[in-house]
């Protein structure tokens, strides 16, 4: 007997779902392979090494389809594997000078991005994490911001971007560091804010699900939908991001000297 199903996406009944959806998709994981073809990935509990990303079944196949488009072309703009191609040469890249010293501040202006593709990029990694049941930590995403990141996810009224309920705020750490790693989406507190947060190829994403005013950096600094954003480049140092990691992988190590 046949199962009906609904997609959590589209909210169609379907008779089955695709088999292997993955969470954050592969290319993110390119750099993660090492000379086993295992991959290091990090939660904010464990770091363990894994032939392949986290995949689930979860979502139609259509909607399965939906979702490649979009990361392939963020895959397009954030990595430099296709330089050729029309999505990465339409970014246009403005770096800015202090004023005093003239030395260049630690943001780069992107302008001509889709910003439609690349918002439903990060959400759908925030959405396909949630309804496989994987998010990291105690805090899981509300029923409230999972029904609000969704209609703006399943909105294609180009007429009604939002880009302020849940500003998206993209962080390039300096000289690729934690290109090696994936850090699974998880849920954290900064300054009386929640952020989702995830890290893959080198690169930080963080969306505000805060019902109140979201902080000056999320409103001047996020993906806009002109198409604009301020890519900010940082040290893994200088990141919250950093002492989890730090934490997660120094009882990582110490737990494989104690085994050999």
């Amino acid at each position: 007997m046949i199962q009906i199903q609904t997609c959590p996406f589209c909210m169609k009944n379907v008779n089955e779902f695709h088999k292997r959806s993955h969470l954050i998709p592969e290319w993110m994981y390119t750099d993660c392979y090492d000379e086993k073809h295992k991959i290091s990935e990090l939660s904010s509990v464990k770091l363990c090494k894994k032939q392949k990303g986290i995949y689930s079944s979860f979502m139609c196949k259509k909607c399965e389809e939906e979702t490649q488009k979009y990361d392939r072309y963020a895959s397009l703009i954030l990595t430099d594997r296709s330089p050729n191609s029309d999505e990465y040469k339409s970014i246009k890249k403005s770096h800015f000078e202090d004023n005093q010293s003239g030395e260049k501040i630690k943001a780069v202006k992107w302008e001509n991005i889709d910003f439609k593709k690349l918002q439903k990029f990060v959400f759908s990694v925030i959405l396909r994490t949630h309804f496989a049941g994987k998010f990291n930590g105690d805090m899981a995403l509300s029923k409230k911001h999972l029904d609000g990141i969704l209609a703006i996810y399943r909105n294609e009224d180009e007429l009604s971007l939002d880009d302020s309920s849940y500003p998206i705020l993209i962080t390039e750490f300096h000289k690729n560091e934690l290109n090696n790693y994936v850090f699974l989406p998880c849920i954290k507190k900064q300054v009386g804010h929640h952020i989702i947060e995830f890290s893959a190829s080198g690169y930080l994403f963080n969306v505000f699900v805060s019902s109140h005013s979201k902080p000056k950096v999320a409103k001047s600094c996020c993906l806009k939908k002109n198409g604009s954003m301020y890519l900010l480049k940082v040290f893994v140092n200088e990141t919250g991001l950093y002492n989890a990691f730090r934490r997660v992988a120094n009882a990582y190590i110490n737990a494989q000297k104690l085994t050999q």
